[in-house]
C-alpha cells in the first residue's frame, strides 16, 4: 500500500473525507519531478476528450438533420397516401352510385316470364302476315283498276256498235 499512497499523494493511513453523493474529496498531490509530464498527459487526455466530444456533437447534429429530413419525407408520403386514399374513396363512391343506377335499371327491365308471354303472343298473332297501310292502298287501287277495266270491256265502246 505504500505505493498507492505515493501515487495518490496521501499519507499512509490517512482517511479521505467523503463529499456529497459519495464522491471523495480531492486529494493533494505530491510535488514531483514528473509533474510536467503529468500535466502533458492530462492535457493530451483533455484534448482527446474534447475531440471525442466534438465528434459526438457532429454525429448528433447529423443524426438530428437526418431525422428531420426523414420526418419531412414521411410527412410528404403520408400526405400523398392520404390524397390517394381520398381519391380511391371518391372512386368507390362513384362506382357504388353507378352500381345502384344499374340495379334500378335492371329492376325496370322485363323478367323472363314477361318475355316468354310476349313471345307466345307474337307467335300466335304472326305479325309477318300483317300488311301495311301502303300495301292495303296498293291492293285496293289494283282491285279498283281491274274492276274498271272489266267494266269497260263489258260496255260497248260507242253507240254505233249497237
Amino acid at each position: 500500500m505504500p505505493e498507492m499512497a505515493a501515487i495518490t499523494g496521501a499519507a499512509p493511513g490517512a482517511e479521505h473525507k467523503r463529499m456529497m453523493f459519495g464522491a471523495k474529496s480531492p486529494q493533494p498531490m505530491l510535488a514531483s519531478s514528473s509533474s510536467a509530464e503529468d500535466i502533458a498527459r492530462l492535457a493530451a487526455r483533455l484534448k482527446i476528450s474534447e475531440e471525442r466530444y466534438s465528434d459526438l456533437r457532429k454525429k448528433l447534429l447529423l443524426v438530428e438533420q437526418n431525422m428531420l429530413s426523414n420526418h419531412k419525407k414521411a410527412l410528404g408520403e403520408i400526405k400523398i397516401i392520404h390524397s390517394d386514399i381520398t381519391d380511391v374513396s371518391s372512386r368507390i363512391n362513384d362506382i357504388q352510385d353507378k352500381i345502384m343506377l344499374v340495379v334500378k335499371e335492371l329492376k325496370l327491365t322485363a323478367r323472363r316470364e314477361d318475355v316468354d308471354v310476349m313471345k307466345k303472343y307474337v307467335e300466335l298473332w304472326n305479325p309477318m302476315r300483317f300488311v301495311t297501310r301502303d300495301q292495303v292502298e296498293n291492293i285496293l287501287k289494283d282491285l279498283i283498276d281491274s274492276q274498271e277495266e272489266a267494266g269497260r270491256s263489258k260496255q260497248p265502246n260507242s253507240p254505233k256498235d249497237l
